[in-house]
């Protein structure tokens, strides 16, 4: 019996031991060598270390975006204010911006905007002011008319990061995605020109990256996204009516929450009903003003110029019967017109200028990066198919922002521009992203074909960016970059 006790208090002694040995060894290495002492000490190098980790992932957030940004500008700087004529619609925009800021009549609907230039009166006012704020900056010249458009466009491509990474989880995708935007030859040219199809695209992806973010967030911090959400849809219907559909999505998104929310508040579970109805109460408190009073609100507000210029709410009523009118019957009146089922072909540009000297000539020419348009539907398809049942709230952002977007453009009465494809394209490069990204990791004949396919889109953006920046060329450079005769 002693020896029993004997050898049970040699045994204690010994595990005493042990661990202080123990925690001799992690008073060298804590965190290495011992992670469950780590977990009951609060080490001043724990400290440390979680404040270093802390701040390096803060930094690389701000950095990525930062640096996509400047790569946005790199691209659209050069060469901006050449042509220093209006190009294509800047004939109707810059200079009805310019008649903003010299206090003229700039909403006579009396006078059809097809004369060169003239008033355009047949959209929503904000993207003329917009434009109206780089005159007022810049002057009544090019660099004014385009320089909100640059910064709009560099703005771009930092919203589409942001979208993506809330959809992804990944930096890289995220950063890839959004550097295929900017290697898109289309947006590069809309950033370069003073025209609203850009501030529409940066809008309604704004009202996408709410949109994710509201349907990740728990109810007490829905608020924030969901406001979010609705101004950047009254900014987008301010600029085009073309931004309703989405609007329509995300209202029925929000109804279909409600009423999901309002099934769970009835379940039998006490904690899962509980957390169900303080949803559905943050949902019926802010979803009405978000997506009804905000954009009500916002798009009243973008004509207070007009109605500062001495125009009743009348002369508002008639505007708006003149604008619905010119939609409904303009049909098919410009060449570069095209049906919507072909921009995702790349199949019909616009040529936004052209000016022969001698037997070179300057061109803006207004097309889709070919080796993004073209696979971009099969890349959509191929990555809902991969989210579907794993991602549901991802998916159906990712839907909603590609064929909610572009779709409805099939029932419009109005001859149609590839530059209506635009708002799709963030997340038609973000699904291309995904794909290259996955293949990378694969490895093998994958790695080598992901590569090989940024190397090819990047050549591309390269061989085509005197088009898109008017650079001047002879008649063979010009045509060696015709690939399709629907080009010409």
């Amino acid at each position: 019996m002693v020896g029993s006790a004997a050898s049970a208090a040699m045994d204690r002694v010994a595990v005493a031991a042990r661990e202080e040995a123990a925690d001799r060894v992690a008073v060298a290495a804590p965190a290495a060598t011992n992670p469950e002492l780590a977990a009951r000490h609060n080490w001043p190098w724990q400290q440390r270390n979680a404040i270093s980790k802390r701040d390096g992932s803060q930094w690389r957030g701000a950095a990525i975006p930062f640096v996509l940004a400047l790569f946005a500008l790199a691209l659209t700087l050069p060469r901006l204010t050449t042509p220093p004529v209006y190009v294509f619609d800047e004939l109707y925009y810059a200079y009805t911006a310019g008649k903003y800021v010299e206090g003229e009549e700039a909403y006579n609907t009396r006078i059809p905007p097809r004369d060169d230039p003239a008033i355009e009166w047949t959209h929503p006012p904000l993207a003329k002011l917009i434009i109206a704020g780089g005159i007022l900056v810049a002057g009544d010249n090019p660099l004014g008319w385009r320089i909100a458009s640059v910064i709009f466009g560099a703005t771009g491509v930092v919203l589409a990061y942001f979208l993506a990474l809330s959809l992804t989880g990944s930096a890289v995708t995220s950063a890839l995605a959004s550097a295929l935007l900017a290697l898109d030859g289309l947006y590069l040219v809309e950033s370069r020109v003073g025209m609203s199809n850009l501030f529409l695209l940066v809008f309604l992806t704004g009202a996408l990256l709410g949109l994710a973010r509201m349907l990740a967030a728990p109810p007490e911090k829905l608020r924030n996204p969901l406001l979010a959400t609705g101004i950047c849809l009254g900014l987008a219907l301010a600029t085009k009516w073309s931004a309703a559909p989405l609007l329509g999505l995300i209202g029925l998104t929000v109804c279909g929450k409600i009423i999901a929310l309002w099934r769970q508040g009835k379940g039998a579970d006490a904690a899962d009903a509980e957390a169900a109805r303080s949803g559905l109460r943050a949902y019926l408190r802010w979803a009405p003003v978000a997506l009804i009073a905000i954009p009500i609100a916002i798009y009243l507000l973008s004509y207070l110029h007009f109605f500062l210029t001495h125009h009743t709410w009348a002369n508002f009523v008639n505007l708006h019967r003149d604008m619905l009118t010119y939609h409904r019957e303009l049909g098919v009146v410009h060449d570069d017109s095209s049906p919507w089922w072909q921009w995702p072909l790349a199949a019909r540009p616009i040529w936004y200028y052209v000016a022969e000297r001698g037997n070179e000539a300057a061109i803006v020419f207004g097309n889709g990066n070919p080796l993004l348009y073209w696979p971009m539907v099969v890349a959509v398809a191929w990555v809902a198919i991969d989210w579907w049942g794993r991602k549901p709230a991802a998916l159906l952002v990712l839907l909603i922002g590609f064929f909610g977007q572009f779709l409805p453009w099939a029932l419009s009465p109005r001859g149609t521009f590839i530059y209506h494809f635009m708002p799709s394209v963030p997340l038609g490069c973000l699904a291309l992203a995904i794909i290259v990204v996955d293949g990378w990791r694969l490895g093998g004949i994958r790695r080598l074909a992901a590569a090989a396919y940024i190397v090819a889109v990047v050549a591309t953006f390269a061989y085509f960016y005197p088009l898109y920046t008017a650079m001047p060329l002879d008649a063979a450079q010009v045509n060696a970059r015709m690939w399709l005769p629907s080009w010409r």
